[in-house]
């Protein structure tokens, strides 16, 4: 089952033999306190994830026509979809839950279908399209998740 956390996704099942660790409830202590910028930061996602995903595509047709032309609904699919998931990661404070819930299966796919120089282009832009549309300290939230997926799709 999962909770808000991974920390207490980790204890819930020992909770009968275990009490949190001062380092548990540290990791606890900084979710709860930085739950408003990732709350933002997952609103932000949500509300704007169709405008964010139709820019990064338009540039990404500017450096691959064809492909965009070719493959615009399931870019447009995949690209929401993992927004989706990085915004519920955000606000899990769970980098974890993104890479083993997503990234590794669908980077192998599009590594399968070498589409990786691609995939990674676009989110790079994606990247430059997030920098603009969200604020600084949103922003800095999603970078990391979307350094994750280009990293994925950068290493075979």
């Amino acid at each position: 089952m999962l909770t808000m956390n991974r920390t207490l996704d980790e204890k819930i099942g020992n909770v009968d033999r275990v009490y949190l660790t001062d380092n548990d409830l540290f990791h606890l202590e900084r979710f709860a306190s930085n739950f408003s910028a990732r709350l933002e930061a997952y609103s932000l996602l949500r509300d704007r994830a169709d405008e964010l995903v139709v820019r990064s595509l338009k540039l990404l047709a500017q450096q691959y026509p064809d492909l965009v032309q070719k493959h615009l609904q399931r870019c447009k699919y995949d690209m929401s979809h993992i927004l989706r998931y990085m915004a519920l990661a955000i606000l899990r404070d769970d980098e974890v839950f993104f890479k083993e819930s997503l990234m590794g299966w669908h980077a192998n796919i599009i590594h399968s279908y070498q589409m990786s120089s691609e995939c990674s282009t676009a989110y790079r832009l994606l990247q430059e399209v997030v920098g603009q549309m969200l604020s600084p300290e949103s922003s800095s939230l999603v970078k990391p998740y979307l350094e994750t997926a280009i990293s994925a799709f950068t290493n075979a």
